[in-house]
């Protein structure tokens, strides 16, 4: 069983709409094809493609377009509304850009998610989702996590992706960002270790402070989620490392979620296990956002697109349940 197995079988009771916004990218459309053969997500693109794909609902083919339209022009003007931009002016700014439309029309409820990134930057998908949807009411900032499928277990890494340096409150939020991703993707209890070069004490220096800062926030922060820090990798991951190292952990030998303290440290370690070990990465998975809007590596696969697809089901159902860490 892999965590695709469980996530397809789990979005099976309530099929969810995910929009595409660059449907002239042909692994795009290969992909859609493919969910709407699956038949547990339902593809949206704005824009017709270059061929007719039955099943596919189109945006501009929609009878109620600019009533749609309407809607989000009125969002995002209370959105920008610091910018005091006026309703030509937002219309403007929409038309001139599809990853926009897409993540207001996310935000507005014409759909439950969006994915884009095949052929924008993640710089762009993120600019969009940001402007859009707009950060989650318990979020202060946007990170990333990858699921890293191994043949026996699935860990979370965080951020591979999105915040290059961040401090030890960004730290906090990356943290308690990806043990609730853990939690709604896999359904596993969330363990947190925070890792460095050095394991409770063994070294000292500003980049270990840091790391020991973050715990101590992430814990005030959400006093019931187990995370422990500082840990080097064996110490998080070898139980038996983990008793001599870090005796009396509640993370320490058992973490499933591991939080890198640079975005250097989190991409080159995700891209070993991938390469390396043969884990199975899938991500990014864009967090704090208010709505799922997950971004895409422009080297992507049809195949990637689509458990993309599958992950953003998932994690609009499975943010329905209650209980999580968030």
């Amino acid at each position: 069983m892999t965590v695709l197995f469980d996530l397809r079988r789990s979005i099976s009771k309530r099929k969810r709409s995910v929009i595409f916004s660059e449907q002239s990218d042909p692994r795009v459309r290969s992909a859609v094809r493919t969910l709407l053969d699956e038949g547990k997500v339902q593809p949206v693109c704005l824009h017709s493609p270059v061929e007719s794909i039955e099943g596919l609902i189109v945006f501009d083919e929609d009878p109620d377009k600019e009533v749609w339209l309407e809607k989000i022009r009125d969002l995002y003007t209370k959105r920008r509304a610091t910018r005091q931009i006026g309703k030509l002016e937002a219309e403007v700014e929409i038309a001139a850009n599809d990853l926009l439309l897409a993540a207001l029309l996310v935000n507005a409820g014409y759909v439950d998610a969006g994915i884009s990134g095949s052929l924008a930057s993640t710089a762009e998908v993120l600019r969009a989702g940001i402007r859009g949807i707009g950060l989650a009411e318990s979020s202060n900032l946007v990170s990333s996590c990858f699921l890293m499928q191994f043949p026996n277990k699935t860990m979370t890494f965080g951020d591979c992706g999105v915040v290059p340096d961040p401090d030890e409150n960004q730290l906090a939020q990356i943290a308690i960002a990806s043990a609730r991703s853990h939690q709604l993707l896999t359904g596993e209890e969330p363990k947190v270790g925070l890792l460095s070069y050095s394991t409770k004490g063994s070294a000292s220096h500003a980049r270990v402070d840091k790391v020991r800062a973050a715990v101590s926030i992430a814990q005030k922060l959400k006093p019931e989620l187990k995370i422990d820090g500082e840990l080097q990798f064996d110490a998080a991951f070898l139980p038996e490392i983990g008793e001599i190292k870090a005796p009396g952990s509640l993370v320490a030998g058992q973490a499933n979620v591991f939080i890198f303290p640079d975005l250097d440290a989190g991409n080159i370690a995700y891209k070993i296990a991938q390469r390396l070990a043969g884990a199975q990465a899938l991500g990014p998975v864009i967090q704090g956002l208010a709505k799922p809007w997950l971004d895409l590596s422009r080297g992507c696969s049809v195949a990637d697109i689509v458990e993309m697809s599958i992950i953003a089901a998932a994690l609009v159902n499975n943010n329905e349940h209650k209980g999580l860490v968030s």
